[in-house]
């Protein structure tokens, strides 16, 4: 894509960010960043996770085709999205992904994935290379196969895992590569053991998030972090940013507040959400939501199309409510830490939405 083009795609979201800043609900352009599930076939078991108990019957009735996904992504590029991030389920259970990220990419858009790649052998590895992908984040709950395999619920997950990264980096060195770590209370005092893995495996980040607990994901009660588990989760993160602070592409602030969301979530209300303004999120039947806790559906993009369901009186609806607080409280990577860093932006700060630079970094980070 046309440096201009960029460019000017880059200034779009710096008035859209600046705007909301100011206080509108009214997006002026498409969100910087769309997730999107394609599938939600899914070869592992996930205790913080029941998509896997989907029926096939449904998941093959509720997979939108090849040419319809295309379309979506040509319609996201038109409306200046720009990075998409394909997940699952597992995204490389989808036949059309590789397809899909090359399309993606040659609309010029950034493309990520994540995965618990369970799946990347040599052959798949050599088809994400080639496909183009961006980046690529796996998930990884444990420093040792024991504990990530039970949170995983197959034997196995985590060796498989490693080998992914193996393979894909011996395919293509210069890919980036994040690990991904949900905490829960299995895993809290594993954090550093994590990092350590992903720094000798030339990983380039981890990013890291809380077990949440609303209706989508239902974790199984067990893995919800428990008040006692608390200072092993200050000593964990105090140590994280001593030690593998290079790795962390969130900064301390996001960390801090892990502790307020088990305690007193409704205090995060402080920070207004960027769902549905910066963010939105894609169902693999094309239903578009305001961000992955998928909470009220704006619309279906089968029937009609990102800009008439993007700025249509349903959104402007739910942009006002997500504004006022009436939404189902989160702490989790995709947006958390966007919403943090605004709200923190006071006045006398503003003019660094106005550099360039500042978005760069967001669509790096987000």
């Amino acid at each position: 894509m046309p440096p201009l083009y960029f460019s000017m795609k880059l200034y779009k979201h710096l008035i859209n960010l600046a705007r909301f800043k100011l206080g509108a609900t009214r997006p002026s352009c498409g969100p910087m960043k769309v997730q999107w599930e394609l599938t939600y076939s899914c070869n592992l078991k996930c205790r913080h996770c029941q998509i896997w108990q989907i029926p096939q019957e449904e998941i093959k009735a509720n997979t939108m085709s090849l040419d319809q996904q295309k379309k979506i992504l040509d319609d996201l590029a038109y409306n200046d999205v720009g990075h998409v991030s394909f997940s699952g389920g597992e995204m490389f259970l989808q036949k059309t992904v590789f397809e899909l990220i090359a399309h993606a990419k040659g609309l010029g858009m950034k493309v990520g994935g994540n995965s618990n790649a369970y799946l990347i052998d040599p052959e798949i590895a050599k088809k994400i290379a080639e496909s183009g992908l961006d980046m690529l984040y796996i998930s990884i709950d444990g420093d040792n196969a024991k504990t990530h395999d039970y949170i995983r619920g197959v034997d196995g997950a985590f060796d498989k895992a490693l080998d992914g990264v193996k393979n894909m980096k011996a395919e293509r060195p210069d890919i980036k590569i994040f690990f991904n770590t949900t905490i829960n209370n299995l895993n809290v005092g594993q954090l550093t053991g994590i990092a350590k893995i992903a720094r000798e495996r030339g990983i380039e980040g981890l990013t890291i998030e809380m077990t949440n607990t609303f209706d989508k994901y239902s974790p199984d009660k067990e893995l919800i972090l428990s008040d006692d588990k608390l200072p092993i989760l200050r000593e964990q993160i105090k140590e994280l940013f001593e030690k593998f602070g290079d790795l962390l592409p969130h900064p301390h602030g996001y960390f801090d507040e892990f502790e307020t969301y088990i305690k007193q979530c409704d205090e995060l209300y402080r920070y207004r959400c960027v769902a549905g303004v910066v963010s939105a999120q894609i169902h693999p039947n094309g239903d578009l939501y305001p961000c992955p806790v998928a909470f009220k559906k704006i619309g279906n993009l089968t029937e009609k199309s990102f800009k008439q369901l993007w700025y249509s009186d349903e959104a402007d609806g739910l942009r006002k409510d997500i504004k006022q607080g009436r939404h189902p409280i989160c702490w989790i990577t995709c947006v958390s830490p966007l919403n943090q860093y605004l709200s923190y932006l006071t006045p006398t700060r503003f003019y660094k939405l106005l550099q360039p630079k500042t978005v760069k970094h967001i669509l790096k980070k987000i």
